[in-house]
């Protein structure tokens, strides 16, 4: 059953060599075909992080106001924690969102926060799922989505605060 647990996150990294392999056979160039590689690689540890049966515990805080439902163990009161897991949550994803800024730099501000919602979103419900059908022993958390959103949403303010910082402006090439 262990080995079970793992197979979602195996199944997801032959899926990133895939589209590794098709990034490097793309006409591109070398500095997009970078760019493309640093977000899919930064996507693959996400994925890491997230869809493994592995527990991270920073904060030593034990959330009693969960709800189990089946396997899964949801927290769906935001904000009842605001501890080092819950920052070091956001700073999961500001590469993330620095990355796509980095990729698509000229999307406009609601987008951006539409796509740290949709991150977060994609996150929680895949544990969700992966809990359901493996086990893979993850919380499910209103706060995940709210500081994923907000972690994207940092990496998209620092990237366009670099880019137009003089000697920064090669990330807008």
């Amino acid at each position: 059953m262990w080995m079970l647990s793992w197979l979602p996150f195996i199944l997801l990294s032959c899926l990133f060599v895939y589209l590794i392999v098709q990034i490097w056979h793309q006409s591109l160039g070398r500095w997009e075909r970078l760019k493309e590689f640093c977000l899919l690689m930064f996507i693959w540890v996400l994925t890491a992080f997230c869809y493994t049966p592995t527990a991270y515990n920073f904060s030593g805080t034990v959330i009693t106001d969960y709800i189990q439902w089946g396997p899964v163990k949801m927290t769906l009161i935001p904000f009842q924690h605001l501890d080092t897991e819950f920052w070091l949550n956001i700073l999961l994803t500001v590469p993330f969102g620095f990355l796509l800024a980095w990729n698509y730099p000229h999307v406009p501000w609601r987008r951006t926060i539409l796509l740290g919602l949709i991150t977060g979103l994609t996150l929680e419900c895949g544990q969700f799922v992966l809990d359901w059908l493996v086990n893979i022993g993850r919380w499910v958390e209103v706060d995940d989505v709210l500081t994923n959103c907000a972690g994207v949403i940092v990496g998209f303010i620092i990237f366009r605060g670099l880019s137009r910082m003089p000697g920064w402006r090669w990330l807008t090439r």
